[in-house]
């Protein structure tokens, strides 16, 4: 019916689960620990993964989410199978991607049902067409551990983001130095020559200059923050009709723009992006916005952090405004 990787580091409960699949007809496939269970995964691409939690050199709630963060292996079930049943386990089993949990005083009744359920589920997810599946990939255990790594680095960065975002509203005094500190963590986490902060209700920008640029690309720049206010507020104003702070290279504010040094010729806009600051409620209070005069200069990576910091972002600055009022 279904072919299934199950890994754990007992012989005994792989001998029990392998039964208790093989009888309603599953294809069963062992592993014993989390390296294991990721390459035959990738060997095999079953149709479901059962995972014990505590394996000798990755865990099961490892190797789930290095199963659920690779597109290839994404969307197969994971059961986990464990004896653990604190509250903790239960949330780092959600926090891993796993689909079902399961304690080891389980019924054969029960695995039965779980395994159909999440198949069911699968299917459903898919509209019913078939699972398409990946081509099958053979990691070496250098491989495995290179994938775990590069996990937990990435989960660490964006912990540390997300914290330095988090921490504004306990060290920042004032909208102010909450959007000059917020424009701080974008310089130091994606980089930018042009970043602003523009709040619609206020009529205000609140600009940082990372580089020194071409008069045409701040210009240039505020022109177009100030058009993304207008599309997401609906009320259309120009850069004219801001308030206007200006922090230089070094934080240095300046209160008129025209007092900003010209930076070359060719440092103009040749890359914009931005997005909107959704406070309470869902409504948008303004714009976040950066540029920069090197082409394609947000790539993926800065994007990924981008869509991080918004959310935060958004209620410490909607907090902040709202304090101001």
């Amino acid at each position: 019916m279904a072919r299934i990787v199950i890994a754990d580091d007992s012989a005994t409960l792989r001998r029990i689960v392998t039964s208790v699949l093989s009888k309603d007809g599953h294809e069963v496939v062992a592993a014993e620990d989390g390296i294991g269970a990721v390459q035959q995964v990738f060997a095999h691409q079953p149709d479901a993964v059962v995972l014990d939690v505590q394996m000798p050199r990755v865990s099961g709630f490892i190797a789930a989410r290095v199963l659920k963060d690779d597109w290839q292996t994404a969307d197969i079930p994971v059961v986990m199978l464990t004896s653990l049943d604190a509250a903790s386990d239960r949330y780092w089993a959600g926090q891993a991607g796993v689909d079902r949990y399961l304690t080891k005083d389980f019924a054969a009744g029960d695995l039965s049902a779980t395994i159909d359920e999440v198949l069911i589920a699968a299917q459903a997810a898919r509209g019913g067409r078939p699972a398409l599946k990946a081509d099958p990939l053979e990691l070496t255990e250098e491989d495995v551990l290179s994938r775990v790594c590069d996990l937990l680095d990435r989960k660490l960065f964006e912990s540390s983001v997300a914290q330095a975002v988090t921490a504004i509203a306990a060290t920042a005094s004032g909208l102010e130095q909450s959007v000059a500190a917020l424009l701080g963590v974008l310089q130091r986490f994606v980089g930018y020559d042009l970043a602003a902060v523009l709040l619609g209700a206020e009529r205000s920008a609140y600009v940082a200059v990372g580089k020194d640029t071409a008069r045409e690309h701040y210009d240039a720049f505020l022109t177009a923050a100030a058009e993304a206010v207008s599309s997401y507020g609906g009320a259309a104003f120009s850069p004219g009709d801001l308030s206007t702070r200006v922090a230089q290279a070094g934080g240095t504010l300046v209160d008129d723009p025209e007092d900003l040094p010209n930076g070359p010729e060719q440092a103009q806009m040749a890359t914009y992006l931005s997005m909107p600051l959704r406070g309470h409620g869902g409504a948008v209070v303004g714009v976040l916005a950066l540029s920069s005069a090197t082409k394609n200069a947000f790539g993926e990576t800065a994007l990924s952090t981008l869509k991080l910091i918004e959310g935060p972002a958004a209620i410490v600055i909607d907090n902040a405004r709202l304090s101001a009022g």
